[in-house]
């Protein structure tokens, strides 16, 4: 039997008899730079396919990963000021999401109540946040110390102004990151009308385009965990399984090899042709286009 994926990304998948899988990569800048792989296939023969009866352990492949430093994050830190300082900014603003974890390395849920991190121009970075979520931030900041806690009687808003006066900001121009929902940002401009703002991509963007060696480094390795969890998930195919079936197959794989927040977009026969998939449930047959959609 004979299993091709062959390519959304130029990634070449092929198995003989399910037992031996080759990978040849003909873009290898695109894995360089992704995390992600698209993949499209051709299934035959699958009815004779025996599962094996004892799995092979997957290997740890993010055992050798190094996260990025607190020394990284303050000189990203640095760059931000720089580039305040070059546009007339005085601060910016980050929400919860991923320019916040890019420079103080904070992950935080955007619930409703606000919580964001101030990089003024000149001083150090600044929270404010809400006052019962007060401890469990002070136990994930590793850059900055100042913590300007909320009550559920007060207004944030009022705090961020605070956060502004304090850095000696009575005038100019507050950036917002891109991010930034509306309903703060509605709220500092009324809490601080007396201040200016705009965007803050030109800040954001030159420091976060720029992909460090660090950084490089553990994007080539969840593409590694993701292709090598392709692997394992087009090892396992059978007609009958479902587009879920595979889809766990994938994901669970990628978690065995240390991959973090891992998903796997798989879709079957004429659901591939939707770029999502459809609502209709798929069971994979002799014949069918196999497409996975993976990251980690």
């Amino acid at each position: 039997m004979r299993f091709v994926v062959e390519k959304i990304h130029n990634i070449k998948l092929q198995t003989s008899n399910f037992k031996h899988c080759t990978m040849t990569l003909k873009r290898r800048a695109f894995i360089n730079l992704s995390a992600t792989v698209a993949a499209t296939g051709i299934v035959s023969g699958l009815s004779s396919f025996t599962p094996a009866q004892k799995e092979t352990p997957l290997p740890l492949l993010a055992a050798d990963a190094e996260p990025i430093t607190v020394k990284e994050r303050e000189g990203r830190i640095a760059k931000a000021q720089r580039l305040l300082f070059e546009n007339k900014m005085e601060a910016l603003v980050l929400d919860c999401g991923t320019s916040m974890q890019y420079f103080t390395g904070i992950s935080w849920w955007p619930s409703e109540r606000t919580m964001v991190a101030i990089i003024p121009a000149r001083g150090t970075v600044k929270y404010v946040c809400p006052g019962f979520e007060e401890d469990r931030l002070r136990e994930l900041i590793s850059i900055g110390k100042e913590v300007y806690a909320w009550q559920e009687d007060e207004s944030p808003y009022t705090l961020i102004a605070t956060v502004f006066k304090d850095a000696g900001i009575s005038s100019g121009t507050i950036a917002m990151e891109e991010r930034l929902r509306f309903f703060i940002a509605d709220g500092i401009r009324k809490e601080a009308s007396h201040l200016n703002y705009a965007s803050g991509d030109p800040v954001t963007i030159p420091c976060r385009i720029v992909k460090s060696a660090a950084e490089l480094a553990l994007m080539q390795k969840a593409s590694d965990i993701t292709i090598a969890a392709i692997k394992a998930g087009a090892s396992k195919l059978k007609e009958g399984m479902s587009q879920g079936d595979l889809a766990t197959i994938i994901e669970n794989a990628q978690q065995q090899m240390g991959g973090n927040n891992p998903f796997a977009l798989c879709l079957f026969g004429e659901s591939s042709a939707f770029p999502h998939g459809s609502t209709k449930p798929q069971k994979l047959k002799k014949g069918d286009i196999v497409l996975m959609d993976c990251g980690c």
